[in-house]
Order: C-alpha cells, then structure tokens, then sequence
C-alpha cells in the first residue's frame, strides 16, 4: 500500500449515505478486494464460497468484516477502523473493513525483495510472535486433530485436480505429511497436553508483516474458521518460516526461529517443524490453484507449482536427520538417482568418485590413474566421504553419500562417522546388461565422474559384498533402470511405510 497522496481522503456519497469508494488501486485475493484511496484501504468480501469459507450472502460478509476487526486489534493496533458501507463503482452497496492505509515497501515480504530487510526487524518478529503465542489462548489439539486437518486440505486440493495438479503429486505430499503426522503422534499429543496449542494467527506470511514507521504490525489475522487458528504454536509460526523459504529467504526464516526460541518460545524441533511447514505450504498451494482459477494469471500458477515442490522439499526435512546412502555397483544408476534425491531434498550430494579424483588430484573429467583405487586410497577416500557426510548432515540436517559401498569394511568407516544418525541404505539394482551398456556408453562419451566401463562394472558387480551387515529396516533395494522421479518416488513411499 503506497502512502497518502496530496488529498486523497474518501471522497463523501451523497448526503446521509455511503461513501463511494474511487480507488485509486485495487489489491485482489481469492476472497477479497482491497480498495486503495487516500490514508484508507477498504477490503470489500467477494460473495464466493469455497470449501473452508462461505461468504455468499451480505449478513455473512458482514459478520466476517466485524470478527476480522475485533480479531486484529491485537497484532496489529490503530490499523482496523471499523466496518462501514462502501457503495463501490459497479454500484454495489458492500460492507467493507476500513483500515489505516499503510505502504506496501514497508511489508516484509517488499523488503525482502529489495534487500532492505533488517536483522533487527526479523528479531523482533520473532519475539513479538513468541509472546503473542505464549498471551493466546489455549486449544485442544494434537495428532488427530492434525491429521484431520491435513486430510480436509488434501481434499479440497484433489477438487483441483487436473492438468496443472496431478494426483500423483498429490499423493506423494498427502502420504508424506500423514506419514510423518502420524510418525510423530505423541510429539504432538505431548505439546497439545502441555498447551502448546493455541489460538494463533492461522495466516502469517511476510506479505502480513509491517515494518513501518508506525511499528511492527502483523496484519490479516484469520478471522472465518476458529478451528483453523487453532494450531500448535510451531504450526502456527511454520507458516512464516515456510513462506519466507519460499521467497528464497531462508536465512530470514531461521533469523526469526532463532529470536523465537532465545524469547521462549517452544515451537518443536526443526524435523517437526518442517512437518507443519509442508502442511502450511499445501494450503498456500491450494489458495494459488483456486486464486489461477479465477486471474488464469500464470505468475500465481508458477506460485502455486512452487508451494507444492515446497511441501516435497519440507517432508524430506521431516523425515530427517538422515543420511541417504545410495549405492550399488557401477551402472546401477545410483548416481543420476542421488542426483534427482539431491534435487528434492536440498541436501548437498557427498560422491565417492568426486571425492577420489580430488584426493588424487585429477581433475573430475579425467581418468584417475590405478593407483587411485587401490585399498590404501580407497580407504583413504571412504574416511573423507564420511566426515563429508557428517559435515553437511551436522549443517544441512542430513545429506546424501553416493558411492558403491561395495564391502562391509567400508560401509563401516562410513558409520563410524555418522554414529547417532540414521543411514538409509538405498541399494540400486539394474540387469547386468542394462549395467554393462550404462558404463560403456559412459565411458565412451568421456568426461565423467566414473571411469567404470562395462568390463570393470561387470567386475565389481561380481566382487559386490551383499549389505548384510546393514539393519532391514535401513535397507532399501530399488531398481533404477527407470526414470529416476519413479524410483525416487518409491524411496519415499517406503520410507514413510516404515514411519
């Protein structure tokens, strides 16, 4: 919202009636229409009704306007005036929400965007919604009521279903966020009996966060479904810290996590919280799907796409920490799906074949000379692949090790690093002659990481020590002659059977 021009108050309707509302700018949701005029803002209810909000009729529109109201004072004080008529230009007599006028470039979503954000400013968001969740009003709550949740969101997006959502992709967030829900149970019931649920906000996103000259404000809260407010307070932050991730601004989400907890506050641990940060990215992918609906802009349908990649990238988060060691022999395709693993889940790729030309100082597109891959540098190569690993795994929250594994001797020197952390050994098979084929048509092309040819991959396959020495429920055998998006797919598919 941009500051008051020379003038610009609302202009008068005729005598005794109500102002009609010249905007000078319009702002539109899926919900709403925000008139711009002078020192004023009107947010005028569109008469829609969808699955989680029924504003069809005048007394509805109007019994929200007035909650909306009472429910902002709070967060965001001498900014919610009242409800007053507005006869808007296509001569509708509409109650609207009047509120002081404030300038869009001080959002945080704005400062964000032009790199003016303060750290300054995000610690004090971070405390000011601590005690605002430590003020609220306690709830009932808890793994069902979480889980019950999760299933009306997935719901109303299979409504969307279609060429820009898929129900595959749907699948693979709605069996992950149950997956990890119910993985999590008593977490939830514990804080729920603590009363770490509350009647929060149920909409924090930078775009509601003001960061003024009148003060910190925080703006919107929900006010047309209690139920969806009432939320564990690490639920009800998530959506934050979700939101600024997906404005490319992570370190701003763990600025304002960092200020949260040094204030006291207990939003759960960061795997739970990524749990909620997927649920929170569903529902604003959801809101984007409905609002393409309505613009067919394809700005708000890349947002939406966005979100959903989001959730898949957070449900990853929420799996952890883990360590995800994918091998097998050479050709297995064990590389390329480490890649696509590496893509999904943010987490950096730990390569054995990398590591080994580094240590032997040879450049990563050129052959590595035998003496690269005896015992003594081969072991030399497993114990820098763990610390690697332990490095990123203690940075990121996890990582991927992708590398043959091909004795028990060296998968031990991997674990040896990693004590404490779960490994997933994820096992690629291939034909052999698919395996054979692979490797030659690679080293024929040149320039790749691996220097296994048919014949030495045919070699090493024979020489491959069976993963016996690794726990069932860490193993994982996939075949990954096939695109890597299907066998990553069934990754997680079993490790969320596991739970």
């Amino acid at each position: 919202m941009s500051p008051r021009p020379p003038g610009g108050a609302a202009p008068a309707g005729p005598a005794g009636g109500p102002p009609e509302v010249e905007a000078e700018a319009v702002r539109e949701t899926h919900c709403s229409r925000v008139l711009l005029r002078g020192d004023r803002a009107y947010k005028v209810r569109k008469p829609v009704r969808f699955a989680f909000v029924d504003q069809a009729s005048a007394a509805a529109r109007r019994a929200l306007a007035a909650e909306e109201v009472r429910l902002n004072q709070e967060l965001a004080p001498d900014t919610y005036l009242g409800v007053v008529d507005v006869r808007t230009l296509d001569g509708q007599l509409e109650p609207a929400v009047e509120m002081r006028r404030f300038a869009e470039s001080d959002t945080l979503a704005a400062r964000l965007a032009a790199g003016t954000a303060a750290p300054e400013d995000l610690d004090r968001l971070g405390r000011r919604l601590a005690a605002f969740h430590a003020g609220a009003a306690r709830v009932d709550g808890g793994a069902g009521a979480a889980l019950a949740r999760a299933d009306r969101n997935a719901e109303e997006l299979a409504q969307l279903l279609g060429p820009e959502l898929r129900a595959s992709d749907l699948w693979r967030c709605t069996r992950g966020l149950s997956a990890g829900i119910l993985r999590r149970a008593g977490d939830l019931d514990r804080r729920a009996h603590d009363g770490r649920w509350r009647d929060g906000h149920g909409d924090l996103r930078a775009d509601h966060v003001v960061l003024g000259a009148g003060g910190l404000r925080i703006v919107d809260r929900l006010e047309f479904d209690p139920a969806l407010r009432a939320d564990d307070a690490g639920g009800d932050l998530a959506f934050l810290l979700m939101d600024l991730e997906a404005r490319g601004a992570r370190w701003a989400a763990g600025a304002v996590l960092g200020a949260y907890r040094d204030a006291g506050g207990d939003p759960g641990d960061d795997a739970l919280l990524a749990l909620w940060g997927a649920y929170r990215a569903m529902v604003a992918a959801k809101v984007a799907f409905l609002w393409a609906t309505q613009t067919r802009d394809p700005s708000v349908l890349a947002r939406a796409h966005t979100r959903m990649e989001l959730a898949g990238t957070l449900l990853w988060r929420a799996r952890g920490p883990l360590v995800l060691v994918v091998c097998g022999p050479p050709g297995t395709g064990k590389s390329t799906l480490a890649a696509e693993l590496g893509r999904r889940t943010g987490l950096p790729v730990v390569a054995t074949d990398a590591v080994r030309k580094e240590l032997a100082g040879v450049a990563p597109e050129r052959r590595a000379p035998p003496e690269a891959y005896d015992a003594a540098m081969t072991a030399r190569v497993h114990d820098a692949v763990g610390a690697r690993a332990a490095a990123v795994r203690t940075a990121c929250g996890g990582a991927i090790v992708d590398g043959t594994m091909r004795s028990a001797d060296v998968r031990a020197a991997l674990r040896a690093h990693l004590s404490g952390t779960r490994l997933a050994w994820v096992e690629c098979r291939a034909p052999a002659a698919v395996a054979a084929a692979r490797a030659d048509a690679r080293a024929a092309a040149g320039g790749a990481l691996s220097d296994a040819d048919g014949a030495i991959a045919a070699r090493l396959a024979a020489a491959w020590e069976p993963l016996d020495d690794v726990p069932a429920g860490d193993h994982v055998v996939l075949r990954a002659d096939r695109a890597p998006g299907d066998a990553a797919d069934e990754l997680e598919s079993r490790l969320d059977a596991q739970l």
